[in-house]
Formats: C-alpha cells, structure tokens, sequence
C-alpha cells in the first residue's frame, strides 16, 4: 500500500531511486512562486533537496542546510511574510525556513508517527491567517494554528485516506477542497469535518485541484480517469477531457489573466485548453511526464514545469521549452 500511494504521488515518478531508472534530484515535484516577488522560483525535487531561483528560473541555487530528507514534495510560501517557507518531505514530513530557504528545521510536534516515515503531498498556508497551515499526509490531513509549532488531525471525514493534494478557496478560507487516492472531499469549517462530494469520484486518484480565482466556483480536478470541472464549488462534476490521448492528469494550472486558457501536465506531455477545458490540445515540444506547473503571474508569458526529468521553462506560452540545469 505504502508502494502503491508513493507511485501514485509521483505520478510515474523516481523516488525509488535506480529502480525506476532517474538520477537523483531530477524528477522534480513542487514548483511554486514567491507570493510577493514571483521571480523567485522554488523547486522541490527527489534526491536533490530544495532549489531557489531568484531570476524567473534562469539559474539556481541548492539551499538543503537543515534538511534530513532530500526530498521534497511540496512547498508553500507564508502569504504575509514572504521569507518564511514551509516544505512537506518523504522520510522527515514538514520543514520551515525563517530565512528564505537558506536554513531549515522540521516541524513535526502532533503529527502521526507513520507521517513522518512517509509522506507529506501537499502544504497550504492560509492567505488571510497566515498562521493556519495544513498538510495532506497519507494519514489525512493535519492542521497548524501556529505556523507549524503544533499540529492537530484534521481528519473527520476523511479518514487515513491518502490526501494527494489540497485546494482553499481563495475567497473563502473555510473552504477546502482535498483530493485523494479514493476521491474529493470538502470542507465548509476549516477542516472541523469532510465530506465526500460525490460517490462517483470515490472511484478517482485525484492527483491535482485548482480554483479558478476570478470566479471560485469553478474548479478543476486532474485525477487517473482524466480532467473534471465543477461549477458550484466543487459539489458536482462533468468530465473535461475531450483531445487527452492519455486519462492521467499529473497537474493543472490557469491562466492568470486569461482564466479560460488552461494547462494539464500528464505521461504524454503537456496540453492546453483556450475554451474552459471544452477540447485540449498536445502541446508541441513540450516535456514529458510533467509533476507540477507554474505560470508568473506578472508575466503569464513564462511557464514553469517539473517532470520526472528535470526542471522546464517556456518564455513564450510553451511555444518552445528548455531544460534548465539545477544546481
């Protein structure tokens, strides 16, 4: 089980490090912007640690002083205070940094043992308390009221289900959206209790979950049975997935001034949509087996892909891609 839950994370990944044929540090698994200055890149990676760009993912440089665990599945930035980092980890569970990165210790107090010796998939930090902070564990999803300094389950109505990814409703903090290795389910209270949404999506892997910030109700999911849109908050769903060759979808990300416009990482490579996900189409030359997607949101010209295979940017909306080296 515990095999299965880590391949499903890693969408085809490498974490097994030589039985799966990567090298270390290149299957990349977290991408995400500095919320106050989105030229700087964070990149968690398997094997490599943690990266940081501070040129729009030109170069890097490898920040892991404190790290037990090199890999890192997952990151996100104190919305209030833009130095301090939280990172989820294989192996050694959550890390914070006080510093931008330069140094790190693990924040573990309250957490499930077995977490700490499996995975944490997702870190959320509250945009309105930036104190509140959750995580996704294979154990369910915990809560922090202090940044990090204890944490509480948060699991009435999940369960032990293994918590892939998590979603707040950027208007509304109550609101989160938790997709699973047996579905989504939602919160109204700030994780007091869960619900599943809907029988039919306990059947989903749900490997990613996006609310569309211009009008929150509409949400997106990337699950193993293809792409899903939801127009009352995630309530109900209908299938998006008309041009997907392949039904796993490993990540999405939106536009940020064009909402209709939409990329979806999967094994094929990368495909975008103009149209809200009525059709996608395969973007030509784009990387393979992408994990994670970011656009900058000042400059939604640049995107930014992590894959099983390194670290990928485009400067002009996936026209042309380039590997940049992680140092």
């Amino acid at each position: 089980m515990k095999l299965l839950s880590l391949l499903i994370r890693l969408f085809y990944g490498c974490w097994l490090l030589g039985v799966l044929g990567c090298s270390q540090g290149e299957t990349v698994l977290s991408v995400t912007l500095n919320t106050r200055n989105p030229d700087t890149v964070y990149v968690g990676t398997t094997g490599g640690g943690f990266y940081k760009s501070t040129n729009a993912g030109v170069t890097f440089q490898k920040m892991t002083n404190g790290l037990t665990s090199y890999n890192i599945t997952s990151i996100a930035v104190n919305p209030s205070l833009s130095t301090i980092i939280y990172a989820g980890s294989f192996g050694d569970s959550v890390y914070r940094s006080i510093d931008s990165g330069q140094s790190w210790i693990i924040i573990n107090t309250g957490l499930d043992d077995n977490v700490g010796t499996q995975a944490v998939n997702a870190v959320v930090s509250n945009p309105f308390i930036s104190d509140i902070l959750y995580v996704g564990t294979n154990h369910g999803v915990y809560k922090s009221l202090d940044g990090g300094g204890e944490w509480k389950s948060a699991n009435m109505g999940v369960a032990n289900r293994f918590v892939i990814t998590l979603a707040m409703d950027p208007r509304n903090h109550s609101v989160l959206l938790a997709g699973s290795n047996e579905g989504i389910f939602k919160t109204e209270d700030a994780a007091k209790t869960w619900r599943l949404v809907h029988p039919e999506t306990k059947t989903w892997a749900v490997n990613a979950i996006v609310f569309d910030r211009s009008d929150t109700n509409i949400v997106y999911a990337g699950t193993n049975r293809g792409i899903f849109k939801s127009t009352d908050q995630g309530n109900t769903w209908q299938p998006q997935s008309k041009g997907l060759a392949t039904q796993f979808i490993g990540t999405i990300v939106i536009h940020p001034e064009k909402p209709q416009i939409l990329y979806a990482g999967n094994n094929d490579g990368i495909y975008k949509t103009v149209n809200g996900a009525a059709s996608w189409e395969l973007v030509a030359g784009a990387p393979r087996s992408a994990t994670s997607m970011a656009i900058h949101p000042h400059s939604p010209q640049i995107l930014f892909a992590g894959t099983t295979h390194g670290f990928y940017r485009s400067a002009d909306e996936g026209g042309h891609w380039d590997r940049m080296k992680l140092r």
